[in-house]
């Protein structure tokens, strides 16, 4: 089985409230030209990136206190961002 981190768990919820979001939002997201669908694909691939990130992380820090802590500080960076985003 594989390792959880704060990361990829912190990610999953995000790419699974994405998706949610996506579905229960749709006729909304695909009014016109459908430009919220693309923005949804755009922060859907923020959270594939996250994971990414995640994955080369646990490659290359064997230690797991530096790991969860530098994941901590990946997770509340981007949550601030996400939110100063949602702010504009």
């Amino acid at each position: 089985m594989k390792k959880w981190t704060i990361l990829r768990v912190y990610f999953l919820l995000y790419l699974a409230c994405c998706t949610i979001y996506t579905i229960a939002n749709w006729k909304v997201l695909s009014y016109e030209e459908g430009w919220g669908v693309v923005a949804m694909v755009g922060l859907i691939g923020f959270g594939l990136c996250g994971l990414l990130i995640d994955f080369i992380l646990t490659l290359i820090i064997k230690d797991s206190k530096v790991l969860n802590g530098i994941e901590i500080l990946i997770a509340i960076g981007f949550s601030i961002m996400l939110f100063i985003e949602l702010k504009q």
